[in-house]
């Protein structure tokens, strides 16, 4: 009887091994092992959509699928008209890539900022309290018409990191030029026209509060008199990845 009960138990113990080794290893999670997908928009300005965008002061008119960020001439600073920005609603950004095709027109002698700006003033927009990456110019200043700011602000800092980006074209002769602003963390970058004009890779002056994506020019004040002939800051469209 001993016999047996020791027969019996090897027979189990077989069969246990051999199933085990038949076995199927389990099938990878293959959503896992995938990376994360970043979140994407696209707006090529067919129409101007108030559900994604808001205004500040004045917002841009579409003429040939295109947004065209108009300042007006003989109108004062700071109102309707002189100030035309778009601000996008939808999410605000700790990180991403912001690309947009844009043109100027004829430089004005009167200080308009142009520009592309990612900006934050939640804590107060006195110096220090601001967080800011933006490229752009002030068009009252002395740099020629291929050189404009690339600038970024990290609340705590009271200046600015800050180059000066030269292009080999007029940046304001109504052509279409692209520009990449990409950043995260731990590093800040300018592409134009696909070609890399400068990066940050101090991570102390780089912002990590949430800032919202803007477009658009201003007339920053009037003391050298109203636009005589208006400004335009046009975008053919704009692609946010985050």
């Amino acid at each position: 009887m001993l016999f047996k009960t020791h027969i019996l138990q090897g027979l189990v113990a077989a069969a246990a091994f051999v199933s085990g080794s038949n076995a199927q290893p389990s099938a990878p999670n293959k959503a896992a092992e995938q990376p994360q997908k970043r979140a994407s928009f696209r707006d090529d300005f067919t129409t101007f959509d108030s559900s994604i965008w808001s205004c500040e002061y004045s917002c841009p008119v579409i003429e040939g699928e295109k947004a065209r960020f108009r300042l007006y001439s003989n109108t004062a600073a700071n109102q309707e008209h002189s100030w035309c920005k778009a601000r996008y609603k939808p999410a605000r950004f700790t990180s991403g890539t912001f690309t947009t095709l844009y043109s100027l027109t004829e430089r004005p002698k009167q200080p308009v900022w142009w520009g592309v700006a990612l900006y934050d003033d939640t804590y107060g927009s006195e110096e220090g309290q601001i967080n800011e990456i933006n490229f752009g110019y002030t068009t009252k200043y002395s740099y020629n018409n291929y050189t404009f700011l690339f600038e970024v602000y990290k609340r705590g800092n009271t200046e600015p990191w800050s180059r000066d980006i030269t292009v080999d074209f007029d940046l304001y002769n109504e052509e279409y030029h692209e520009a990449t602003i990409e950043y995260d963390a731990s590093h800040v970058a300018l592409y134009i026209d696909g070609v890399k004009k400068t990066e940050l890779t101090d991570s102390s002056l780089i912002p990590t509060d949430a800032m919202d994506f803007l477009l658009g020019p201003r007339l920053v004040d009037d003391t050298l008199g109203t636009l005589p002939s208006g400004f335009t800051q046009s975008h053919d469209w704009v692609t946010i990845e985050y």
